[in-house]
This record gives C-alpha cells, structure tokens and sequence, in this order.
C-alpha cells in the first residue's frame, strides 16, 4: 500500500495516515479518518481501497467486499484491490475466485510475496476438492441365479403321439411326494401347544421371548492414544531459549542522541522516500496523529524539491521557516529529516548527521 501511495500524485493526508494506522494495529482509528475523509472526498478511489482493506483486518469481511467491489472497474490495474479480494473470497471458501485474483496481483507485480504463498497453498486444496467431487460408478449387481430361474425341462413327448387319455393325464399335476424328516429322538415333538404340561412351558418360554429394545445411549467409541515416546538411545532434545534480536534501530540510538542533546535541535525523523513515518526521535511529541500531520506539512511545503529526492537528482535541502529550520538528507532509501531552531547553522547538523546518515544505510 505505501508504494500505492507513493505513485498517487493526489494521495491525501488521511489516506496516508489512515494506512500508518493500520501498520500500527489501530483499525477502528484508521477507518474513523477514511470514513471522515471520503465525506469530504468521495471519489478518491485509493482511500477506499485503504478502507476495504481496514474492514477486512477488522474481521468485517461482507463490508470489504462490497467496498471493494463497488470501485473494481475503476481499480483493475491495483495490486492492493486484488490482493484483498484474493484475501475475502478465500476466508468465504471461494477458492477458484481467490486464486483468481491472487492471480491478477501477480500479473500487475509479480513479486508479491503474499499472492506466491496464497497460490501456492490453495491450488492443492483444489485439486484435491476435484477428486473428492468425482462421482464413483455403482457396480453393477451380480444377477443370481436361483433354482426358479432354471427350467428344468421334462422329458418332452410330441402330443400328435400320445392318445388323448394319456395326453390328459399328462397335463395334470402331479402329486406332491410328502418326506417326513426324521426328528431325533431327544427332541419332544410338541404338536399342539394347549397339551404342553405348565413346566414345559415354563421351560420352553424364555427361548421365545420378545427381544427387548435397550433405551441405553449407545457407547461412545474410545479412542485409545498411544503417548509417543523416545526411542531407545536417543537423547531428549534441550529447548532453545528465544533470545531477542536487538532491533537494527538500536545501533542509531547512540549518535541520534548526541544530535538531540544539540540545544539548537528540537527533534527528528526517519521517513520512508513516500513520507510515511519509520521512526521518530522527537522530543515531547509521542502523539501519532500529530507527527503524521507534521510531516505531511513538510512534504507540502516543498513539494517540488521531494520529486527531485524522488528522482535522485538531489541529496539534500532546508526549508527555513520563522519559528524553525528543517533540514531534509537522503540516507539510502530512506529520509532523515532534522528540525532545528532558527538559529542553529545547519552545516553543523549535516556534519552530525553524517555518522547517524552511515548507520541509517547499513540497516
């Protein structure tokens, strides 16, 4: 977003400070400065990117994409709008529109990180969602053959041959060959069951019985979880104790200090080529809001002489107001910027300045 900003010539103070808000973690802020500065100016595109991109870290996905989408014709080419729009489809689980627009981001840089690792993470959920939906063919049922299927035909006689009495005979059923099967001789055969004496029915009763319908919940099924455990021989692993890195700002806290201990300096800035606040050694102003309105009335009041930055066709300027002198150095891609009182000389800053300007490089 901030090279977004940086290539808006009209990029407006809130829009700027509404995205150093949202670098900070400061949401609903950052959507109380847009939605204030879109009143005022309803058509600046960017700052509702800037706004849709803030209702999405705030959780409020549906408010995003309709944001989003209402301005998409008029911000096709922006790698911020269809970065987010790849964000919002793949928390709603639309992951063929999602790849589609990460899609898009690479095309307009195709060195967003953000867009490779999305990509790179959803397009095996897709493969895998095509498998799961690939219908499976039913097997055809095996037909059986059972004995009535099989005709087993008779002995076939051709009637012209046969008398008329016989043929007759011929077409009547036959009589059904009843086989008695032999019971064994331990088993009582029980024929009518009024005659079964009262202890035989006694007996024979629970073999007959109704089942009966168990009302229990049924079990629920354990699963037994088998602890891992060390193989033999094998040493246990010591934790690693998280050391914290020093910040690479560190290494400027020293000459920054020296330079602010300088009666004639009141403050300074590190600022990123755009105007967007890295890190701040004023004295007495803590307040976000307030530096970022500071320094955006540095860069209007020489607007011309930060194209020329910009451009890299010059190192170094001062702005001499009646209450402060400010002094602007380039140091790599970033800006040191020193506010000093009307009576400091600022060849003496620009020399203090050389050692913070060597720091500011090597980070």
């Amino acid at each position: 977003m901030p090279d977004e900003l940086a290539m808006d010539s009209k990029a407006l103070i809130f829009a700027t400070l509404a995205d150093v808000y949202l670098t900070s973690g400061m949401v609903d802020e950052a959507i109380s400065i847009l939605k204030d500065g879109l009143s005022r100016n309803p058509n600046y595109t960017l700052g509702k990117i800037i706004l849709g991109r803030a209702y999405y870290l705030k959780g409020d996905t549906e408010q995003a994409l309709k944001i989003l989408e209402e301005i998409y014709d008029q911000a096709k080419e922006s790698e911020s709008e269809n970065l987010y729009l790849g964000h919002i489809y793949k928390k709603l689980g639309d992951y063929e529109k999602a790849i589609s627009f990460y899609e898009a981001t690479l095309k307009i840089n195709p060195e967003n990180k953000e867009a490779k690792q999305e990509l790179e993470l959803l397009k095996p959920k897709i493969k895998m969602e095509e498998v799961v939906a690939t219908p499976i063919e039913p097997t055809k049922p095996v037909e059986t053959i059972t004995p009535e299927m099989v005709a087993v035909p008779k002995e076939e006689i051709p009637a012209q041959e046969l008398p008329v009495e016989e043929f007759i005979k011929k077409m009547e059923p036959e009589p059904e060959i009843v086989v008695e099967e032999k019971k064994p001789e331990k088993t009582p055969e029980v024929v009518v069951r009024q005659e079964i004496p009262n202890r035989v029915e006694a007996e024979v009763k629970p073999e007959i019985q109704e089942p009966v319908v168990s009302k229990e919940q049924p079990a629920v099924e354990e699963i037994e979880v088998t602890p891992i455990l060390p193989e033999i021989g094998l040493e246990p692993v010591a934790e690693e104790k998280v050391v914290e890195k020093p910040s690479p700002f560190d290494a400027l806290n020293e000459p920054m200090q020296r330079l602010i201990d300088i009666k004639t300096v009141n403050g300074a800035f590190i600022l990123s080529r755009d105007g967007l606040l890295i890190q701040s050694y004023y004295k007495g102003r803590e307040d976000i809001e307030e530096l970022c309105a500071l320094i955006a009335g540095i860069f209007n009041d020489a607007d011309n002489a930060f194209k020329f930055l910009k451009a890299g066709n010059l190192e170094k300027f001062i702005i001499e107001k009646s209450d402060e002198t400010i002094c602007v150095i380039t140091a790599g891609e970033s800006l040191l910027c020193i506010i000093t009182k009307p009576e400091a000389k600022p060849g003496l800053v620009f020399v203090y300045a050389r050692k913070i300007i060597e720091e500011i490089r090597k980070i």
